[in-house]
Order: structure tokens, then C-alpha cells, then sequence
């Protein structure tokens, strides 16, 4: 790393800027944000720059740059469209030891000027290294639709109670944790809803502090310290981690994740979204594979309870939509009803995921204006017998049948028993989104065949119905992105 990132303290250090043209008029607005002595030396200004001026916010001198200028300066920016005028800036900044930049020239510059994003006193530099600034723009403006003015608050909040804090907790590890807590909490949110009060007050319950400038009381230094109190509960997320390609899983899926301490995942989980866990967070496998071993529904509930209890914060990562045949309710129920705080990242659940993957609208004009979504697991199964309406569901333009590799002979026979014509399209999507994805395409009157000569094994999406005709259009299309060794497909 060629650059070394530091925030320099420009309040009240003088700062010149030579040139007065619109490159002129960010550095310049950057260094008066700054809080710093501006002085600009330009024969003219540009009309950004004569408005700031108007304003008082720096001294302008009205005249090319004259060696000698820069005497006393602390910082220098050379912004001309003169190449040897800007070597000469910076020849005398060197001279007197003033840190210079000159615009657009790297070799000449002994400091990269970041693109900045600043809420408060909060301050994010993103730089390229002078290679590409519009890269860091882009970054910076990314950024900018994710992190608000809450931040802001949060840091005029935060430096209201840090003197207090660490007065009241002494010990480093125990008022770190604390501000972890803080941070992670749902604080942020409720500044970002304008709920300040109810801010304060999440605050004043997680560090034990009042609201007002004084002492801890005692009972609340316990609560401070005894991160196993009601206190200290932690929060659990239910996150849908979508149908597979890590890259579908939401923001604030990816958010959430990236701060637990704790993780419980079920099978087929991308190793790449599980990377994206703090290194320090525990990874639970959950198991959840058909007639393999795993952990029990009351004892994953169990789990994000205790876990939560002593403060943590515990993602509960299951792959697609929680709430769809993800047992996703029963875990948020338990949560509920220990008092545990509970909230609900939705995901790309594969009823959308892995059909659109394949090219496979589940609805289109002309073919089907409505669908219906199944788990095979409740079809003539032993366990649950059959509550399927059969005749409602052979009814449907599109239906969409989960986890249905091993009882789809059952299913197809009760289609067809319940009028479904044989000649209905029928797709099998394996491996739905990823690059070893594989499209079975068939008819009711074959596809048990079809699938059994293809070897499918779960997971594997069964969509029935005439938009899979629609996927000899839109799936040249939608294969034409997939890498050379990605997904296979069987007529």
C-alpha cells in the first residue's frame, strides 16, 4: 500500500489553493468544511467559487500565482490548466515543508485527496490511489443511499455519554463490548425513523447510564456489567439467504450477517456467505438434510434463545425465504415468546429464484395469471397424509412444487387423477441458480421417467404448467450468461 490514511486537523490552518476553476471548487469547499484558513490565488473565479466567496468563507487573491505565496501554508492544492504553473507550486511547497496535491498528477503529490462522504462527524474517504477517481466517486455515492444522517445522531449521542461511560466501566474489554452492543442495536434504526427519544432510551438500557449528566446508580452498574441480565438480551435475525448463488442474498441480509456472534446455518449454505461472518463469530450447523442427522426444530429454537440471552447477536441463516416451507414462523414464535428480540430479513425465496434462473416466468400474459406453491413433503406423506386440495391445484395455470424429488410420482399421479392433462410442460430445476444448475424439461405423462434417467437429486424446484414453454424463448437468453461449466439442460 503506497498511501498511509490519516484525518488531518485543518481547523484554522492556513490552506492555499491555486487556480479557480470548477476543480478548484470542490478542494476548496472540502478545506472550508474542513474548518481551515483558506486563501485562493487565481486572476478570476469561477462562478461556484465567486459565490463562496460572496459568503466569506475564504480570502481570495486576484492574481496569478508569484513565488513566495505559499509562505506559511500548511497544505497546498495546485488546480490550474497550467502544467508548469502546478510544478512550481509544488516546487515550493516542498521547499517549505507544506504537504501539497497537484490535481490529476500523481507523481507530484505527496497526499491523495479521497471522495468523501461526511454525515456529522462521521467521515468516509474512499480513494483509488489517484487511478481511477471515478471509481471512488461511484463508491462514495454508493455509500451515500446506505448510510444517512442517523449516523450522525448516533455519533453526537455517542459523544454525549462516552466520558461517562468509561468512567462508570473502567475495564476496556467489558465498555467495549458495550459500545459492539450499542452499535449493533437497533439504536441506528430508530434515529433513522426520527424516534429519538426511544433512541436515548435504548441507549440508557443497554450502558445503564440515565438520561441525565450523572452518576451511574448502582443497580445500574450491575445491569451494565452483567451482560446475562434482561438487559443484555441480544437480538436474533431470521435471514433468508435466497436460492442458492450467494449473491442473491439481500443487503440487509448480508448486513445482519456481517456483524453476528453467532451463526446457525442449515445445509447447502454457500461457503462464501458463511465467509462473510466476522472471523470471531461461532458457526452452528443446524443440519436440516432429508433423513440425515441434524439438530432438532425445539433445539434449534433452544439455540437462538440461549445464545441471544447472553447478548448477542444470532443469525439464524436458511436458504431462501424463512417464511416459505422454512419453518421460519416456529422460530420466530419461540423467540417471541422467551421475550427474545426477533426480526425478519426476508429472502430470494427458489419459487421465484431458481424458476426465474431458469428462465421460467411463474405468471405471463397469455399462459398463466396465477400460481400456487406446495412442499411434496405434505403430499401422501406417512407422517402427515395428504392435505392437498388436488382438484383446486390441477386447476392452476402454474404450480410450483418444493422439495419434491422423492414423491413425484405421487404428486404427478394426482394431477392426472384430478384431470391435469398429460401433456402439460413440466420443468425440473437442480441446483437452481448455481452453476451447476440442470433443466429437465418434460411432460406430465414422462417426467418420472425423464427425472429418474437424469439421476436429479435435491434440491430440485418442479414447476407445472404451460410457462415452460416460454423457456425455449427466454432461455437462450438467460443461459448466455451462465460461465462455460455452468448449467446443463436436458430437453
Amino acid at each position: 500500500m503506497r498511501y498511509y490514511p490519516v484525518l488531518l486537523d485543518l481547523a484554522d490552518r492556513p490552506c492555499v489553493v491555486v487556480g479557480g476553476g470548477a476543480v478548484a471548487e470542490s478542494k476548496v469547499a472540502a478545506l472550508v468544511a474542513a474548518a481551515a484558513r483558506v486563501t485562493v490565488i487565481a486572476p478570476a473565479l469561477g462562478p461556484g467559487l465567486a459565490a463562496q466567496l460572496r459568503a466569506g468563507r475564504f480570502i481570495h487573491v486576484p492574481r496569478a500565482y508569484r513565488s513566495g505565496d505559499l509562505a506559511g501554508a500548511f497544505l497546498v492544492i495546485g488546480a490550474t490548466d497550467d502544467t508548469e504553473v502546478n510544478h512550481a507550486v509544488h516546487a515550493e511547497a516542498i521547499s517549505i515543508g507544506a504537504l501539497i496535491n497537484v490535481v490529476d498528477d500523481v507523481p507530484y503529490c505527496q497526499f491523495i485527496l479521497p471522495s468523501i462522504l461526511r454525515r456529522g462527524d462521521l467521515t468516509v474517504a474512499v480513494s483509488s490511489a489517484g487511478h481511477a477517481p471515478a471509481l471512488a466517486v461511484r463508491l462514495r455515492e454508493r455509500l451515500e443511499r446506505e448510510i444517512g444522517d442517523e449516523y450522525g445522531r448516533f455519533l453526537e449521542l455517542a459523544a454525549e455519554i462516552r466520558a461517562r461511560l468509561a468512567t462508570a466501566v473502567p475495564d476496556f474489554e467489558q465498555r467495549k463490548a458495550i459500545w459492539y452492543r450499542l452499535v449493533d442495536s437497533d439504536v441506528l434504526a430508530l434515529l433513522r425513523a426520527g424516534n429519538e427519544q426511544q433512541a436515548w432510551e435504548r441507549i440508557a438500557s443497554i450502558t445503564g447510564l440515565s438520561t441525565a449528566p450523572s452518576p451511574l446508580r448502582e443497580t445500574q452498574l450491575a445491569a451494565v456489567t452483567a451482560f446475562s441480565s434482561a438487559t443484555g438480551v441480544g437480538t436474533v435475525y431470521l435471514v433468508g439467504a435466497g436460492p442458492g448463488d450467494p449473491r442473491l442474498i439481500t443487503v440487509r441480509g448480508l448486513e445482519a450477517l456481517r456483524r453476528a456472534d453467532v451463526v446457525v446455518y442449515d445445509r447447502l449454505m454457500s461457503p462464501a456467505l458463511l465467509d462473510e461472518a466476522p472471523a470471531a463469530a461461532e458457526r452452528v450447523y443446524a443440519g436440516k438434510a432429508p433423513h440425515g442427522r441434524c439438530v432438532s426444530q425445539e433445539g434449534i429454537n433452544a439455540l437462538l434463545i440461549a445464545e441471544a440471552r447472553l447478548g448477542k447477536t444470532v443469525v439464524r441463516l436458511k436458504g431462501g425465504d424463512p417464511f416459505v416451507f422454512g419453518r421460519g414462523a416456529e422460530e420466530a414464535l419461540a423467540c417471541v415468546e422467551a421475550g427474545v428480540p426477533v426480526e425478519f430479513v426476508p429472502g430470494v425465496s427458489s419459487v421465484l429464484g431458481a424458476t426465474a434462473s431458469a428462465g421460467i416466468p411463474v405468471t405471463a400474459r397469455g399462459y398463466a395469471g396465477g400460481f400456487a406453491v406446495i412442499t411434496a413433503h405434505r403430499a401422501g406423506s406417512a407422517e402427515e397424509g395428504d392435505a392437498h386440495d388436488w382438484a383446486a391445484l390441477a386447476r392452476m395455470d402454474t404450480l410450483v412444487v418444493l422439495m419434491g424429488v422423492e414423491r413425484l410420482p405421487y404428486v404427478v399421479a394426482r394431477l392426472l387423477e384430478h384431470g391435469k392433462a398429460a401433456d402439460t410442460p413440466v420443468a425440473i430445476i437442480e441446483n437452481g441458480t448455481l452453476a451447476t444448475e440442470r433443466v429437465i424439461g418434460a411432460t406430465l405423462a414422462d417426467v418420472v421417467e425423464r427425472a429418474r434417467a437424469a439421476g436429479v437429486h435435491p434440491p430440485a424446484v418442479v414447476i407445472v404448467g404451460d410457462v415452460v414453454r416460454l423457456r425455449e424463448a427466454l432461455g437462450a437468453q438467460s443461459d448466455a450468461g451462465r460461465p462455460a461449466t455452468g448449467a446443463r439442460h436436458v430437453a
